[in-house]
């Protein structure tokens, strides 16, 4: 008797645990089950295991029951071992992410009045409760020391151009072959000054300005070129498509009038002038924040570490199973490249779209292209549709023999991937400029 309501018992516990998954992803079915492969992962294979130990718990022998339930027991045991020790070695990652300082280098933040941590515009905005477009804060904070983030007790920063983007200032004193729009690949998370993207571009020979600010989506990289294209003119505008998050930052950014309001021909995107107050209640918000230390609590409360640890996140995700969002369409999007494009030609510039892929897209056994390509064909059919070019990171780093390594352990670009990203764009730009000039020559 005692042997069968053990093994019930430990049968019922793993069944518990594998019918969460189904249960959650039927909850958000557009989302995790709307699509066959996200069926089958979310759904369908977990519940059929989950239904098979509840079987085996009630129907089988008691010493069956026992067996299977141990040695289930034990493999889910093993995982969260694994876990665990991924996920502690992720700490000093992610401390480091949110710009975490030991005491010697937080004294000198919190006195140095010309240093910030690493911030994104959406929040400081909602901070500011932002209204209008033409005040909104759309850039940094010129001329002032940017903390990106702080690995093995060092601090990788850079020092904000007269725009508050990460630019040497005498990148404007040039005619600007090329402007990149985008989000943390292009502020160059944790790469230290010279290593980034925009840097490396610059030193392929283009004048290029990097207008990229950790958290930004495509509607706020619209409307940053709407401020600032028509001042710097450039030749090329790329926007950086990351496809790790950019389409929810893009969801999320359509429900703020103020910044949807960027899709109207008639938008009026503002000044620095016109953002100034907005840029100093900004910097009364930052210098309030480094005086608040980053410690282990914030990687519960603003990360997800304490679900994905549950969920196995790490683990499944070295073996390639963990998938993606399922991806809607969102018309907007092309309204944002239209509008994109529509604002680069103004002044005679060439609009083009970057498409880079998330690193898990490369890890595991099990990993399959189909789950990612949703959202990269809706992407790309977007940019075709409004005859836009597309530079494809993706096709372009699997014919690399180890993709994987073009990424830091944060998943943003390594040194070595930013550095190839800028070969791949330098390269379609100076094809795209030869054949203007062979055009041009025949007219």
């Amino acid at each position: 008797m005692i042997k069968r309501n053990l093994g019930i018992l430990i049968c019922v516990l793993i069944a518990v645990y594998l019918l969460v998954s189904p249960a959650y992803a039927l909850l958000n079915f557009r989302d995790f089950a709307s699509d066959v492969p996200l069926f089958l992962r979310y759904v369908a294979i977990p519940g059929l295991l989950g239904i098979a130990f509840l079987g085996i718990g009630f129907l089988a022998k008691p010493s069956f029951a026992m067996a299977v339930g141990v040695y289930g027991l034990s493999v889910l045991m093993a995982l969260f071992a694994f876990e665990a020790f991924l996920a502690f070695q992720s700490i000093s990652v992610r401390l480091a992410m949110l710009g975490q300082l030991n005491p010697a280098q937080a004294e000198t933040v919190e006195q140095d009045k010309n240093i910030v941590r690493g911030f994104a515009l959406g929040s400081l905005n909602r901070f500011l409760q932002t209204q209008k477009l033409s005040t909104a804060l759309l850039s940094g904070f010129p001329n002032t020391s940017v903390v990106l983030c702080t690995p093995d007790n060092q601090i990788i920063k850079y020092t904000a151009d007269r725009y508050g983007f990460n630019n040497p200032d005498d990148v404007y004193d040039l005619p600007m072959d090329l402007m990149l729009l985008g989000d943390s690949f292009v502020e160059g998370f944790c790469l230290p000054p010279g290593q980034d993207l925009a840097s490396r571009l610059r030193a392929s020979g283009f004048a290029t300005a990097g207008a990229g600010i950790r958290g930004n989506g495509p509607l706020l990289e619209l409307a940053t070129l709407g401020r600032f294209g028509p001042l710097l003119r450039p030749r090329h505008v790329a926007m950086v498509f990351f496809e790790g998050n950019d389409w929810e930052n893009f969801e999320n950014e359509l429900g703020k009038p103020w910044l949807r309001d960027a899709l109207s021909p008639t938008a009026h995107f503002g000044t620095q002038s016109t953002a100034q107050p907005a840029s100093l209640q900004a910097r009364v918000i930052l210098n309030r924040n480094n005086s608040e230390p980053i410690n282990y609590i914030d990687i519960l409360t603003r990360t997800a570490m304490l679900r994905n640890f549950l969920a196995l996140q790490q683990t499944f995700t070295r073996l390639g199973l963990i998938y993606p969002k399922a991806a809607r369409e969102m018309p907007e999007f092309r309204e944002t490249l239209h509008r994109a494009k529509t604002i680069t030609a103004s002044w005679g510039g060439r609009f083009t779209l970057v498409y880079v892929p998330r690193v898990d897209r490369f890890v595991g056994p099990f990993s399959t292209d189909r789950v990612y390509d949703q959202l990269r064909t809706i992407v790309t059919n977007a940019a075709a549709a409004e005859g836009i070019e597309v530079i494809d990171l993706r096709e372009a780093l699997e014919g690399q023999p180890d993709p994987a390594r073009m990424y830091a352990p944060d998943s943003h670009f390594s040194r070595e991937g930013a550095a190839f990203a800028a070969d791949v764009i330098s390269r379609h730009l100076e094809t795209v400029d030869r054949s203007s000039r062979m055009v041009t020559n025949m007219r």
